[in-house]
């Protein structure tokens, strides 16, 4: 096991993975220049090397000026307290729990709380959690307790949802676990309500009423400082916190394609965007912004969480939305997940020991309850998991994001195996099999191309099923409709017909009847279809030869358009070809042929 610092990770070997790969081209960049070149956080960063993992750490000493990423005081003290007003608790109690909680937090100051280790810790990314099994965990922690003795060791903000197995193995190793927050998921497999549908419905026609383009960040790349102002207009001023990044993170990342930025244009000005990253199954947005002193009513954020969403939904993966705006996102289908953080501290003086229980006596037994409280107004029975502790950790959502994704692949292989069987069924049989897969397509939760295609695929496989045969015509009535709309020019007659596929018998038995019923001056050309192949028929009725024209002469005129050749008597002439897309221009070629002979003929006797 080794520990780089930004002087010698130039040493280190990268596996072909796509952990290594993301730590090698975004964590080293951030290490090597250090934290604030990119972000307003003040910490020391590190990279760990163990078998073929590349693990990030954060290493603070003290900074409790830090945002929330980088701070157990600020996240649990000190916002919290800016939080607590008379408006929003009364007077008498809000000067209580101030009290109460700079008690503690002076306490957590003295036992130096943010003293910490943060293993795993790729700054704003989230969803990376990385897969060690106990051997592995406890080799880490004893190595990292080593190096750092007077520092906690800390797994950040962890999701049950994607990392269980991880939680589950920490517990097995003696971390402790802090409530951390809650984040917010929808799994393509969710069920959605109607109304939840009929919102993103509205929602998806937002920005295009509003005028906007979501255009790839990548074709307007002088745009970082407009970026920086949205996201800063919306994060420093509207929430409070006190993370930013530079604007060369933002140069950064759009122009080496670290995440992929997607942004709201009109009239030339960029006025909103979110950026997104792809791991595990699930799409994260690490950064959003937009304008704020835009009217609201333009449904400007409205309109790019919804396009966020699209995103993942439309190719079955899961969307993460982080916390903030939960009654709106509630109504989109978005479920509450919670996060912990775990810790492990037997290596420090029994006062920090102590200091850290009680920071969890705190979290999980007050803030823990307050969140479960609110959140249960908002989401009701879906706010799953933010009950009192309890081990093992399973996915609240159910599934993980990565079961999910492949569930979700194997139901829409299944209906497309499902609709090719009923495609080769008739009638009623073909609605039988079609009657659920019309219910199941119809009430996908989630709009995704593929089950779009599938569902205008079943609408037209039951309107053939419903299409009443056509009652089959004799080759007589054929041969008489033929006739009646046959061109002339004069004393000619000209049948030339794109007959589409037709069987062999019916072929042969139209030309008898035409035979039949042929009188006067009148040149045959049909043009059939069999698979992708042409079948020609000419004819010549007497009268025609007797002025010098036969069924090759009508025949050589045609097959050469559809790559073909024929031959016969001078009365019936067959051939075929091999170019179906020819047989309009054989049509035509016939027609000009037989009006640049025949169309101003007039008989010098009568005609037999």
């Amino acid at each position: 096991m080794t520990l780089y610092d930004a002087d010698t990770v130039d040493a280190c070997s990268w596996p072909e993975t796509p952990q290594a790969r993301l730590a090698r081209d975004y964590f080293v960049p951030v290490m090597k220049r250090g934290s604030t070149a990119f972000l307003s956080d003040r910490t020391t960063l590190r990279l760990v090397a163990m078998d073929d993992l590349r693990i990030p750490l954060a290493i603070n000493e003290a900074e409790y000026g830090n945002s929330p990423l980088h701070s157990l005081w600020v996240r649990y003290i000190g916002l919290p307290v800016q939080a607590v007003t008379a408006e929003a608790y009364g007077a008498a109690r809000a000067v209580v729990m101030r009290g109460a909680m700079r008690t503690l937090g002076s306490m957590l100051k003295a036992a130096r709380i943010d003293k910490a280790v943060y293993v795993d810790h790729w700054l704003v990314l989230r969803n990376l959690s990385v897969s060690l099994d106990e051997a592995q965990v406890e080799r880490l922690t004893a190595f990292l307790v080593e190096r750092f003795p007077g520092h906690a060791i800390v797994f950040p903000a962890i999701n049950p949802a994607n990392a269980s197995p991880l939680l589950n193995t920490l517990a097995a190793r003696d971390y402790g676990f802090l409530y951390g927050s809650h984040t917010r998921m929808t799994l393509p497999t969710q069920d959605v309500s109607r109304q939840v549908r009929e919102n993103r419905r509205r929602d998806g026609r937002l920005l295009e009423a509003a005028g906007y383009r979501i255009v790839d960040g990548r074709e307007l790349p002088d745009c970082a400082p407009r970026l920086r102002e949205l996201y800063r207009s919306l994060n420093a001023d509207k929430y409070h916190s006190t993370l930013d990044f530079t604007e060369e993170f933002f140069a950064w990342t759009l122009r080496e394609g670290i995440f992929q930025y997607w942004l709201a244009v009109k009239d030339g000005r960029v006025d909103g965007f979110y950026a997104t990253h792809v791991s595990d199954d699930t799409v994260w947005s690490p950064l959003f912004g937009y304008d704020l002193s835009l009217p609201q009513d333009l449904g400007l954020y409205r309109g790019l969480v919804h396009r966020l969403m699209q995103d993942a939904l439309e190719v079955g993966l899961t969307i993460e939305l982080g916390p903030g705006a939960d009654p709106f996102k509630s109504l989109r289908g978005s479920q509450p997940v919670p996060r912990w953080t775990a810790y492990y501290v037997k290596h420090l003086s029994g006062f920090r020991q102590y200091a850290w229980r009680t920071l969890q006596r705190y979290v999980n037994g007050g803030v823990r309850p307050a969140a479960n409280a609110m959140l249960k107004k908002i989401d009701g029975d879906a706010a799953v998991g933010f009950g009192p502790l309890t081990l093992p950790f399973t996915p609240p959502t159910g599934q993980t994001p990565r079961e999910a994704a492949r569930a979700m692949r194997e139901q829409v292989d299944a209906l497309e195996a499902q609709l090719e069987s009923a495609a080769r069924l008739e009638g009623e049989a073909r609605l039988r099999a079609l009657s659920p897969l019309s219910q199941t397509l119809h009430n996908w939760p989630q709009p995704m191309p593929r089950v779009v295609a599938l569902r205008e695929r079943l609408t037209r496989l039951e309107r053939e099923a419903r299409r009443k045969p056509e009652q089959a015509v004799s080759p007589e009535v054929q041969a008489r409709q033929l006739l009646q709309d046959a061109t002339r020019w004069g004393y000619t007659t000209l049948i030339a017909a794109n007959l589409g596929e037709v069987a062999a018998p019916h072929l042969k038995a139209l030309v008898e009847a035409l035979r039949r019923e042929l009188a006067g001056i009148v040149g045959v050309v049909l043009l059939a279809t069999r698979g992708d192949k042409v079948v020609l028929a000419t004819i010549a009725s007497d009268a025609l030869r007797s002025v010098g024209m036969d069924a090759g002469e009508l025949m050589a005129q045609a097959a050469p358009c559809v790559e073909g050749k024929g031959g016969g008597s001078p009365e019936v002439a067959w051939g075929g070809g091999s170019r179906a897309d020819g047989i309009e221009a054989a049509l035509s070629a016939t027609r000009r042929f037989m009006e640049s002979r025949l169309g101003n003929w007039t008989p010098s006797g009568g005609v037999g």
